[in-house]
């Protein structure tokens, strides 16, 4: 299950990461680490892309920003 927060997916990751550059773990494990990884990578890019939707909204008029109506969906 990924972390709640994008901060710590990322964490997570570098983690991970470190793990297997390292080429210590046993393969099972090296396997179950790349699986968690590739999770986490999915819910990271799910929060950027909601995000990226959500800066979208914003538009730049003479006044300032303003968000713009529309449909996320």
């Amino acid at each position: 299950m990924p972390p709640k927060k994008f901060e710590a997916a990322i964490a997570r990751l570098e983690e991970i990461a470190a793990l297997l550059e390292e080429g210590s773990a046993p393969l099972e494990e090296s396997l179950r680490l790349y699986e968690e990884s590739a999770e986490l990578l999915a819910f990271c890019i799910a929060q950027l892309e909601e995000a990226e939707k959500k800066i979208n909204l914003l538009v730049k008029t003479s006044e300032g920003f303003q968000v713009e109506e529309t449909d996320l969906d």
